[in-house]
């Protein structure tokens, strides 16, 4: 539905169909960020693994036709031209959410969370800030930007209407750090990997991933971050 201008090309490795849709009014703002939609794509597959789909690409309307970007299988929705991190978070999602999902919506976090640390991974990689320094940015400071950060533990919203506050999606995020942190950067990226492998098309919920850690890293005691991070209220103590 509407007048889009459709762009049809491949991702150079493998051949993957790339499919965009963009408002005619957006062409011009959107144009940068669609051209590393590639590039986007191959760093996700060599951190989070296979892609689970067979094209890829992005619907860019007009802003005032969304509210919100949308991570819709495929091919994410955006109101208007996103940015890079915004397109990086859309694309995690195809792992994260559109291929391994949450069985209830309690269980948000774990597309939210691994969403959102995708952000950090790239401006690591980039060349911005470490995934390291913004988790602690975030502890010091992350009350100015998200009040509500500390309202509730990520993975137990209050009610339904939390389901996509910010507990979610930051502290969700810094529960995937403070895994990444206990295992190191090898273990880290074989336990991602295999953990969108394990459930691949399927549906998981926050124990299945909990469990699924504590498989992968039987020589760690992953409970405090369980307790403080994962199901703990409040302001966990300093790391």
């Amino acid at each position: 539905m509407g007048r889009y201008t459709v762009t049809r090309s491949v991702v150079e490795d493998g051949g993957l169909p790339v499919y965009t849709a963009v408002d005619p009014t957006q062409r011009a703002a959107a144009r940068a960020v669609l051209a590393r939609l590639p590039e986007v794509m191959d760093w996700a597959e060599y951190n989070f693994g296979r892609y689970p789909f067979s094209s890829t690409g992005a619907i860019v309307d007009r802003p005032q036709d969304a509210g919100y970007a949308l991570e819709t299988q495929s091919r994410p929705v955006f109101p208007g031209a996103p940015d890079t991190l915004l397109l990086v978070h859309e694309i995690a999602h195809q792992w994260f959410g559109n291929s391994v999902t949450p069985k209830t919506w309690r269980d948000m976090w774990l597309n939210e969370g691994f969403a959102t640390y995708a952000e950090w991974l790239w401006t690591e990689d980039e060349g911005g800030p470490t995934a390291e320094e913004t988790f602690r940015t975030l502890y010091d400071h992350g009350e100015t930007t998200y009040p509500d950060l500390w309202a509730f533990p990520p993975a137990n919203p209050t009610s339904a209407a939390r389901v996509s506050d910010s507990p979610v999606y930051q502290r969700g995020a810094m529960v995937v750090h403070k895994i990444r942190r206990m295992v190191g950067d090898d273990a880290f990226y074989a336990l991602v990997q295999g953990w969108t492998a394990a459930r691949r098309h399927g549906n998981a919920n926050t124990a299945d991933f909990t469990t699924y850690v504590e498989q992968q890293a039987p020589d760690k005691d992953f409970s405090a971050v369980w307790e403080d991070w994962l199901y703990g209220e409040g302001k966990p103590r300093r790391p």
